[in-house]
C-alpha cells in the first residue's frame, strides 16, 4: 500500500478516491437508509393493520350477536373483503360459513369454505375446512364435489374422519361396496367412534368391499 509523506499528498489522494467512488459510496449509504428505515415502516405498518384488524374483528363478533342473519352475512363479506390480515379474515369466514350452514344458506357457506382453502396453508384448518365443505356439498347433493374435495390429503389424526364421511357420500350415491371400503379405511384409522363405524359395516354386511 502506497504511503503518503504528507498532508498535502494525503488532502490530493482523498480528492481523486472521492471523485472517484464518492457517487458510489453516496448511493450505497441511501438506499442502506431507505432499506433501514423502509423496513420499520413496513414494521409499524403490518402492526397498525394486525391492530385494525383486531379491533374490526371484536366489532364483528358483536354485530354477529344484534344482526339477522342476513346483514351479518354481508357485513362478515365486507370485512373479509376489507381486512389486510390474512388470519382474522379466514376466521371471519369459517364463522360466516358456520352461520349459513344453520340458516341452512349452503350457497355461501361453500362459498365461504372454498375461499378458506384457497386462503390458509394451515394442514389442520385445512383438513377440518375440507370436511366441512364436503359436508355442506353433500347437504346440496353434489356428491361428485364432494369427493372430489374429500379427495385431498389431510393429516393423520383426519383420516378417520375424511374415510367415514366419505362412505357416507358413497352410499347416499348408491355405491355401497366403495363406501364399505371406505367405512373399513375409518375404522382402521379410528381411535374414537368406532361402535358407529361398526353399526355402517354390519348394515353393509352383505356386500363385498370394493
Amino acid at each position: 500500500m502506497e504511503i503518503y509523506s504528507s498532508e498535502e499528498q494525503q488532502v490530493e489522494a482523498i480528492k481523486r478516491f472521492w471523485h472517484t467512488y464518492g457517487k458510489a459510496i453516496l448511493a450505497g449509504v441511501v438506499i442502506g437508509l431507505v432499506g433501514l428505515y423502509g423496513f420499520r415502516y413496513y414494521q409499524a405498518d403490518q402492526r397498525n393493520n394486525v391492530e385494525q384488524a383486531s379491533a374490526n374483528f371484536s366489532q364483528l363478533l358483536i354485530q354477529r350477536e344484534t344482526a339477522e342473519g342476513d346483514t351479518w352475512l354481508a357485513q362478515a363479506q365486507g370485512y373479509i373483503d376489507s381486512t389486510k390480515v390474512e388470519n382474522y379474515a379466514v376466521f371471519a369466514a369459517l364463522l360466516a360459513a358456520k352461520d349459513a350452514v344453520e340458516q341452512e344458506n349452503f350457497a355461501v357457506a361453500e362459498q365461504q369454505l372454498t375461499w378458506v382453502l384457497a386462503n390458509t396453508k394451515e394442514p389442520a384448518l385445512l383438513a377440518l375446512t375440507q370436511l366441512r365443505l364436503a359436508r355442506v356439498q353433500k347437504e346440496q347433493a353434489n356428491f361428485d364435489a364432494a369427493l372430489a374435495t374429500l379427495a385431498k390429503a389431510v393429516p393423520e389424526s383426519f383420516v378417520a374422519l375424511q374415510a367415514e364421511l366419505k362412505g357416507d357420500i358413497l352410499l347416499l350415491s348408491e355405491k355401497p361396496a366403495q363406501a364399505k371400503t371406505a367405512y373399513l379405511q375409518a375404522l382402521g384409522a379410528a381411535s374414537a367412534n368406532q361402535q358407529l363405524l361398526q353399526v355402517k359395516l354390519d348394515e353393509l354386511a352383505h356386500i363385498t368391499a370394493a
